[in-house]
């Protein structure tokens, strides 16, 4: 129960409501010394992360992605883009991976002859191919998809040198937010973003020293936000905030 409940609050539920019959199916076979309990936990059980509202996929064409990775057989897929394009593709699937209430398929997709991400909730069908295929050694779909991610386009650029070890700054910034490169000096962070103001509380949240590369305007949020925190504590106790 507490499996069901918490993938239906992470946004892991498919198309079908499965999550809910499987639910009142448990429920129903439940001895009675259980049944009251586990109703009381169904109805009390609070999370601190927020509901995440996603479009699920369809649970056949799921299961059809995840057989043919397994298999590794190609398979043919009817897509609809961002900006509602609709192509048919022929794609090597590598593997599905759920990131932040999306389910997301990472494969070679023929028509680009390229490696590409699919939100699995944009496909409308997918069809198992006769071709088979191999997939690259060593490759990690949670790794291609996060980077992926963290080099979305967005308004700003950003590069900083951060002068921090790796393996503990990498800790702080997931993939999902920026890339990170090892360098002589520190670690180079790369990322894009949608708001200067975010990255510089992020950036100030950081315990190792800092050098803005780009872009300049990130330095003046750095500024403002410096200013607001001195503002901060400097106010008398019980002064109203401004």
């Amino acid at each position: 129960m507490l499996g069901l409940l918490a993938g239906d609050r992470l946004g892991m539920s498919t198309a079908a409501p499965a999550g809910a019959g499987a639910l009142a199916k448990i429920e129903r076979v439940l001895p009675d010394p259980l049944r009251a309990p586990l109703a009381a936990m169904r109805e009390t059980l609070s999370f601190t992360t927020d509901t995440v509202l996603a479009q699920a996929p369809e649970t056949g064409v799921l299961l059809t992605l995840a057989q043919a990775c397994h298999s590794g057989r190609t398979v043919g897929l009817r897509y609809r883009s961002w900006h509602r394009e609709h192509t048919e593709r022929e794609v090597d699937p590598y593997g599905v991976v759920f990131h932040s209430g999306c389910w997301y398929l990472v494969g070679h997709d023929h028509l680009r002859d390229g490696l590409r991400t699919f939100r699995i909730d944009r496909i409308a069908s997918a069809t198992p191919g006769a071709a088979t295929f191999t997939a690259p050694d060593d490759f990690d779909p949670v790794t291609h998809l996060t980077a992926s991610l963290a080099r979305t386009p967005a308004p700003w650029r950003v590069e900083v040198l951060i002068e921090g070890p790796i393996e503990d700054i990498a800790r702080r910034l997931p993939r999902t937010i920026a890339t990170r490169t090892a360098t002589p000096t520190g670690v180079l962070m790369r990322a894009q973003a949608a708001e200067l103001d975010s990255v510089a509380r992020l950036l100030a949240s950081l315990e190792w020293p800092f050098t803005v590369h780009s872009p300049d305007q990130l330095r003046r949020s750095l500024k403002d936000l410096a200013q607001h925190l001195t503002a901060a504590a400097e106010r008398p106790s019980g002064a109203p905030p401004k």
